[in-house]
This record gives structure tokens, C-alpha cells and sequence, in this order.
């Protein structure tokens, strides 16, 4: 998104300086900014990524590679290994079915595999 650089503030400015200087690209920044501004519901979907110029394939990539960062911190702070598990496999239930749910015939016979594995690892018949 293209913003007129004479209505912004100081801050904005420095904000902007120190992104250009990270190592977050500037599709992950906007993609960042797309999901905030859903969240907060400024903006539908469609209309953030009409906005920022970015494509829904890229927004996805980028949910995807969060929700992976997400879990390995999980992993890594978890108190309960079994418990750790148990949630990552809820979560990959949760992004097949979101992804791919309507275009896999499949998919419920997936998600009952998921679902089936989670209480093998909760009751502990499958060790992790």
C-alpha cells in the first residue's frame, strides 16, 4: 500500500527505517499488517489484500510459515511433551481443513486419522 509520505509522523518514519534495516521482507511486512488489520476488522480479507497488493497464494505462504514458527516455539516451551504434540496435531487439523477441506474428498477421513492419533498420544499408546 502506498501511503503519501507528507501526512505521516515522525514515527511512522523510523518505523519504516527500522523495518527496511530487519531481515522481515517487505511481502512479510505487509502480509503482517494484512493480518493485524483483519484482526482488528478494519478490513475484510479480500479488501486487505487488495489493498496491500498481495495475492492470496502469498498471504497463505506466509500464515503457514508463522503457524510453523509458532508451534516450534511451542515445542521448545511446552512443559508437557504429550500436551505439545496433542496441540500441534489439533492445529494441522485445523490448517488442512481450513486449506484444503473443500477441495479434498477426503478430507474427513483425514481429520479422523488426526483426531484418532491425538488420543493415541494423549492416552499414551503412542509414545512421543
Amino acid at each position: 500500500m502506498q501511503l503519501d509520505k507528507s501526512i505521516l509522523r515522525e514515527e511512522a518514519h523510523i518505523g519504516e527505517e527500522l523495518m527496511a534495516d530487519s531481515n522481515v521482507s517487505k511481502s512479510d511486512r505487509k502480509c503482517f499488517v494484512i493480518r493485524q488489520s483483519v484482526a482488528d476488522g478494519d478490513f475484510t480479507l479480500e479488501e486487505a489484500l487488495a489493498a496491500y497488493g498481495v495475492s492470496r497464494e502469498d498471504f497463505n505462504n506466509y500464515l503457514s510459515r508463522q503457524v510453523v514458527s509458532e508451534i516450534t516455539v511451542f515445542l521448545s516451551h511446552a512443559s508437557s511433551h504429550v500436551l505439545a504434540v496433542t496441540a500441534s496435531i489439533a492445529v494441522i487439523g485445523e490448517l488442512y481443513k481450513a486449506f484444503l477441506g473443500n477441495v479434498d474428498p477426503q478430507a474427513q477421513t483425514f481429520q479422523d486419522h488426526l483426531q484418532s492419533l491425538s488420543q493415541a498420544v494423549s492416552s499414551g499408546k503412542v509414545a512421543v
